[in-house]
C-alpha cells in the first residue's frame, strides 16, 4: 500500500532527515549564541620569550639589582682568597715541620675550607634568587599572554625565535636551522603587545618600546 503522504519513500525520507538535522543545528546554535557561547578560539600566534625577558624592565631592573647585592659579597670573597695567597708566600719562607710552619698551615688549610664553604653557598644563593626572578616574570609573561589570547580569541600559543641569523656565523647558522617554526605570518607575533603590556608602569601610561625592527603589528 502506497504511502499518500510520500509515495515515493526512497525520495522523501532521506530529505526529511536532512531537514530535520538542519533544523536542530540551527536551533542549537541559536540557543548558544543566545545564552554568550562563543565557539572555541581556533587561532595560532607566537611569542617571542627571549626577546621579552631581554627588553622586560622590571626584569632587568631585578638582575641589576641582584648583581648589586652579590658584588659586595663577591668582593669579601675575593679579599680573603688574597689574604690566603699571602699566606702561603709567608709558608715558603718558613721551615717545613717547625711550629711556626705547622701552625700556619693549619690556619691556611682553616681559611681555605671555610673560602670554599662561604663562595659555594653565594652560588647556591645566586642561583635560587636568579631562579626565582625568572620563574616570577615567565609567570608575568604566561598571564599577560593568556588574557591576551583571552580578549582576541586566539587559541594556541607557540614559542619562537625571531631574532635574526647571521649567516656568516656557523652558530647562527645551525640555531636557524635547528628552529621548529620555519615561516610565520608578522601578524602572528604577538611579543609587542605582550611586551608593551608587560612594561606599562602603575599609572597606564605606555613607555616606548624598543622593538629592534620587530614589526608594529596592529590589535588583533
Amino acid at each position: 500500500m502506497k504511502n499518500r503522504f510520500f509515495p515515493n519513500v526512497s525520495g522523501a525520507w532521506p530529505r526529511f532527515v536532512i531537514v530535520s538535522i538542519s533544523m536542530a543545528v540551527l536551533v542549537s546554535a541559536y540557543k548558544a549564541s543566545a545564552q554568550g557561547v562563543s565557539p572555541p578560539p581556533n587561532r595560532i600566534a607566537v611569542l617571542d620569550v627571549k626577546y621579552i625577558l631581554e627588553n622586560h624592565i622590571r626584569f632587568k631592573q631585578a638582575m641589576e639589582e641582584l648583581k648589586e647585592r652579590f658584588s659586595k659579597a663577591g668582593e669579601g670573597l675575593k679579599a680573603e682568597r688574597i689574604r690566603i695567597g699571602e699566606m702561603e708566600m709567608k709558608l715558603r719562607e718558613l721551615k717545613p715541620a717547625t711550629p711556626d710552619y705547622n701552625d700556619l698551615d693549619e690556619q691556611i688549610n682553616r681559611a681555605k675550607a671555610e673560602w670554599t664553604l662561604n663562595a659555594n653557598k653565594q652560588k647556591k644563593e645566586i642561583r635560587k634568587s636568579e631562579s626565582q626572578i625568572l620563574w616570577n616574570v615567565y609567570y608575568e609573561v604566561k598571564t599577560e599572554t593568556k588574557r591576551y589570547c583571552e580578549q582576541n580569541s586566539i587559541g594556541l600559543v607557540i614559542q619562537f625565535n625571531g631574532e635574526p641569523i647571521d649567516s656568516k656565523q656557523p652558530q647562527d647558522v645551525v640555531r636557524g636551522v635547528s628552529r621548529p617554526i620555519v615561516f610565520n605570518d608578522p601578524q602572528m607575533d604577538i611579543t609587542p603587545h605582550v611586551l608593551a603590556s608587560l612594561n606599562k608602569p602603575v599609572g597606564g601610561q605606555q613607555p616606548n618600546v624598543p622593538l629592534s625592527g620587530r614589526q608594529q603589528v596592529p590589535p588583533r
